[in-house]
């Protein structure tokens, strides 16, 4: 009888430490889960990040990772501190210490372009999650897709990846295949579903923002060649005035002339259209600190 009132303060004893060992075993395995949930529980959005992350039509996997990420929308010097941006160069969000920072691009026709820089950064989150086996998997998926359909400037900006991140083309794949090329494998469409319900969405997004730069870059191309063959008939008329110069030919100089007039003009005139293009293309790229276009073309005097 004494022998069982000894052992039993033991048996107790065991019992709550196999038990605090089996809480702290379920607590080691089921570590993000239980951080994902406190971050759905905790975490209010303000109103713009709120925004985007309901037109983003994120899951609850995806809304996890974009809460513990704690999202942020940056004026242009708040984002240059948080993502310690060089100089010139082109950035639109970063995913650094594990924080999501978003610059705020007040262009109205270009600000859908902060849904799909969100989903990008949120990627690089969920990229850091992975193991390295699911990453070896997704880089072979995903290079096999960039091999297949990339376009010279994703190749260009990829090169570029590799000069100054290398080691993290795989992670930038992962992020840009998502959220701006349409047509993905099955595959990873079924990778991609466990974070967004329509992708679609944010590739559509992309490709408008894109559409702005390119119609106005298009637009200011046809401009210059417009400029460039009245500068091409200019020169014709100013040889053809030489030559009646040359000649003593007067009557034929005074008639050509008006001719020449009417060349400078126009072509002043649309050198101006032309300038007033490019100031407004600029003035777009500014809100993205964009490289701007320099000006091609002198006045005719």
């Amino acid at each position: 009888m004494n022998g069982n009132m000894q052992r039993q303060p033991f048996t107790i004893r065991r019992s709550l430490e196999l038990g605090l060992l089996l809480v702290l075993v379920v607590g080691v395995l089921n570590y993000q889960f239980l951080l994902d949930q406190y971050a759905l529980a905790t975490f209010k959005p303000d109103p713009a990040v709120g925004a985007i992350e309901s037109r983003l039509s994120l899951t609850d996997k995806a809304r996890a990772i974009l809460y513990r990420a704690q999202p942020k929308i940056d004026d242009k010097a708040t984002f240059n501190r948080d993502c310690q941006t060089s100089k010139g160069e082109l950035e639109l969000g970063c995913y650094y210490r594990e924080r999501i920072y978003v610059l705020e691009i007040s262009n109205p026709s270009l600000a859908p372009e902060m849904d799909v820089v969100t989903a990008h950064e949120l990627l690089h989150a969920a990229w850091a999650r992975l193991g390295q086996k699911d990453r070896e998997r997704l880089a072979a998926q995903l290079d096999q897709v960039y091999q297949a359909q990339a376009d010279a400037e994703l190749r260009q900006r990829m090169a570029g990846y590799a000069k100054t991140e290398p080691g993290q083309e795989a992670n930038e794949l992962h992020s840009i295949l998502a959220t701006e090329e349409a047509r993905l494998t099955p595959e990873l469409e079924q990778y991609y579903a466990r974070y967004f319900e329509n992708r679609s969405t944010i590739v559509a997004a992309h490709a408008r923002y894109e559409g702005v730069f390119n119609s106005r870059r298009q637009e200011l191309e046809s401009e210059l060649a417009a400029i460039r063959g009245y500068k091409a008939q200019l020169a014709v008329v100013n040889r053809q005035l030489d030559s009646y110069r040359s000649a003593g030919r007067v009557e034929q100089y005074n008639a050509l002339v008006p001719r020449q007039n009417s060349l400078v003009d126009t072509i002043n005139s649309r050198i101006e259209q032309y300038r007033q293009g490019v100031d407004e293309y600029n003035a777009l790229s500014k809100s993205l600190d964009s490289q701007e276009i320099t000006d091609t073309e002198a006045s005719v005097q």
